[in-house]
């Protein structure tokens, strides 16, 4: 191991990001709850890291309170002005993949909320007042940020509120959000204010000047959603994940197909392949059938049945990776938040409402413009989510797992998974290990060093891309409840996170 895990018999917390982990402890400190803690840890993350996430993006959470688990869906729908069959006039093929056009109702405020009104115990101005200090104050771009920013020069250019990201370069420049620590003191008071006041008029009112359609009706209409999440019986261990519109029942699939396998050595061949063959099925029946469970064709309980598995596999389309940020938080009661938010891929739609500065997401680019396609763009729709958090309890020791990665999140989610369990590994190791996935549109396995991926893309047919470890290959968080009591946090070296909480 790399890094030594934070071990407590009080709270953990693992961030992607050293200051959001800190602020989080305090309010441990201060004698908040795992979903205070979470409040806290969401939105500084929105401040040190908004290529990742912000108040313009999505936020979902698996909230584990006195044992019962409780999904939160802060996904937005697309605007109500947003046809297909304007855009195909327009002479779109596809959905653009950046731009005013992406962008949907960003719910990742409003779902906050609605997991503090539920669960939280603390004061929300006093949570959210705490990030505002840091986004006035000031704090050092992180590394994460500095090289995003040197990526994604050109389309910060080319929008004047996304502009303000571009003397952020370096590492340890002193990074202000001046617009985004006024939003947040606005939002400290009434978070329905992002949606109703003047926050979501200068949003709608920028969107439009870029040639978008979000309006101001389409944000006062929006409210998160609470419910159940998926739940399943596999590997010996009772599995959580989060429900549709997100991609959370594939990782259970390939957990499914995968039940009782005998594999070699952790980095074999045929673990790779074993992974490829579940996800080529798995991802055939999420492409078929999850998008917002209101446009779905069949319901929960087929999604999970086993049936499902045995149709006809289809071709995956090409997917891509997104640039995300998961959080693991335990408190000294027991309880549990995974929390996972984005902008889709780094910067979202590439736009930045100035006033505010709170980076829009282009989350509406996973919309198909194919009229049989179950995930086709239709106005006020909430489109297929790639967003996804893993909870498992085996044997009284809950693991709660979540990366980046995109559409390939399942794959990465299963790997980990089969690093704890399988192979016994230690927290920290399991997230530290080599990893793969496949890109089943295009041909490609990915695979970091370590691994006998050489003979597993021989076995499959796949083109392999070898990546150097430590890559960017699903920045990981995990924490783990032991059954004895102890917590431990872990944080992934591929990111610029740490683990900390309280004794």
């Amino acid at each position: 191991m790399y890094r030594h895990p934070f071990m407590s018999y009080g709270s953990v917390i693992s961030t992607e990001h050293y200051l959001s982990s800190l602020l989080a402890a305090e309010v441990m400190k201060e004698g908040g709850n795992a979903v205070d803690a979470s409040v806290t840890a969401s939105l500084s993350l929105s401040v040190l890291l908004p290529h990742l996430g912000g108040l313009g993006g999505d936020f979902f959470a698996l909230v584990m309170m006195k044992g019962e688990v409780t999904f939160i869906d802060g996904s937005g729908p697309s605007p109500l002005s947003l046809r297909r069959e304007e855009l195909i006039e327009r002479g779109y093929r596809e959905m653009p993949q950046r731009g005013p056009l992406s962008i949907t109702v960003p719910g990742m405020v409003d779902a906050l909320h609605l997991m503090w009104r539920n669960f939280g115990r603390m004061s929300w101005s006093d949570l959210v007042l705490k990030v505002r200090d840091l986004a006035e104050r000031g704090f050092p771009v992180s590394k994460s940020l500095a090289k995003a920013v040197r990526s994604n020069e050109s389309l910060l250019s080319m929008d004047p509120g996304s502009s303000v990201y571009l003397r952020l370069k370096e590492q340890g420049t002193r990074a202000k959000f001046e617009g985004l620590a006024k939003a947040l003191e606005i939002i400290s008071q009434d978070p329905r204010e992002f949606y109703e006041g003047d926050i979501s008029s200068k949003i709608a009112s920028y969107v439009k000047e870029r040639g978008g359609v979000l309006s101001e009706e389409d944000l006062l209409s929006y409210h998160a959603g609470m419910g159940e999440p998926l739940r399943a019986k596999i590997w010996g261990c009772d599995v959580y994940e989060m429900p549709p519109p997100t991609q959370g029942a594939t990782t259970l699939h390939m957990m499914m197909l995968t039940e009782g396998s005998e594999l070699d050595l952790p980095n074999s061949w045929n673990r790779i392949v074993s992974m490829v063959k579940a996800a080529k099925i798995a991802y055939s029946v999420r492409d078929r059938y999850i998008t917002d469970p209101a446009y779905m064709q069949i319901s929960r309980k087929e999604l999970l049945d086993p049936s499902i598995l045995e149709a006809p596999v289809e071709r995956s389309r090409r997917s891509r990776e997104g640039d995300t940020t998961f959080f693991a938080i335990i408190d000294p009661e027991g309880n549990i938040v995974a929390g996972i938010q984005s902008l889709f891929i780094a910067f979202g739609s590439g736009l930045t409402e100035p006033t505010y500065q709170i980076p829009l997401n282009s989350r509406g680019s996973s919309f198909s413009l194919a009229e049989d396609h179950v995930n086709r763009l239709e106005p006020g729709k909430r489109t297929f989510h790639t967003l996804s958090s893993l909870l498992i309890d085996h044997r009284g020791d809950r693991y709660v797992i979540g990366t980046s990665g995109g559409h390939f999140r399942p794959q990465l989610h299963w790997w980990l998974a089969g690093n704890l369990l399988t192979y016994g590994m230690d927290p920290q190791e399991s997230i530290e290990y080599p990893r793969a996935y496949a890109d089943l549109g295009d041909g490609t396995l990915v695979s970091e060093e370590g691994l006998e991926s050489e003979r597993a893309s021989l076995t499959l047919g796949l083109r392999l891309k070898k990546v150097e470890y430590p890559s960017r290959m699903g920045v990981a968080s995990l924490a783990l409840l032991r059954r004895d009591g102890l917590r431990i946090g872990c944080s992934d070296l591929r990111g610029d996170g740490e683990s900390y909480g309280t004794i």
